[in-house]
Formats: structure tokens, sequence, C-alpha cells
């Protein structure tokens, strides 16, 4: 005589572990596949591609310099848009000693294939 819970035979076969194991790996592996599917994506998309931006940082000595500066690079459509981010702190070497100047940040990006060789 056997006494047991109805349906406890499946628990003997294989086919219940194995869907345990199939889930749980799906839990855990989502985020992954998740990441390589975007990335994926985006490859056969064109949506993004490395390399085919470039990003420039210009360091000025004060906000007068740096909005002459993003103006004329707007206007001469060198960048459609040049970010000016005010008070940073430079710390550098030169000429032998550590200096510290407060500085404006200019920040711009633009397609890497509009920018001529000789300037990459």
């Amino acid at each position: 005589m056997s006494i047991g819970v109805p349906g406890a035979e499946i628990f003997q076969s294989g086919s219940l572990k194995a869907l345990i194991l199939t889930v749980l790996l799906s839990v855990f592996m989502f985020q992954l596949l998740r990441t390589v599917g975007l990335r994926a994506f985006s490859m056969a998309s064109e949506t993004y591609m490395s390399g085919t931006h470039s990003a420039a940082f210009v360091t000025c000595p004060n906000d007068t310099v740096a909005k002459d500066l993003a103006r004329g690079i707007v206007e001469r459509k060198l960048a459609a848009c040049v970010n000016i981010v005010p008070a940073i702190k430079s710390v550098y070497e030169w000429q032998g000693k550590i200096e510290e100047d407060n500085e404006v940040l200019l920040h711009s990006l633009k397609s890497t294939k509009e920018i001529p060789e000789d300037r990459q």
C-alpha cells in the first residue's frame, strides 16, 4: 500500500527537474540576454555604431571666452551644439609645478564622418 501526494510521480521523473532548472536559468539569464539582444538590435539597425561620433572637450579661462568659442563653433557648423559647463577646477603640472585654475569646459559632439581625416 502506497500513501502519497497525488501527482508525486512527477517529482520522480526528470521532466519536472528540467522544467525548474529551465525557469531558474531563464530568470537569472534574463538581464544578460536582454543586453545582448539590445546590442544586436543596435548593430543590425545601425542606430549606433562604435566610432561614429567624436567628442571634444576644451577648457577656457572664463565664461566670456567659452561663449565666444562655442558661438564660433556652432556658426561654422563644426558642431550642432556646444555645452558650456561652468566652474570646473583643473589641476595640472606646468613647468615642474602643480597648478590649479578655475576654468570653464566646452563639450561638443560631432559625427566622425563629417570631420576631415587630417583633423581626426
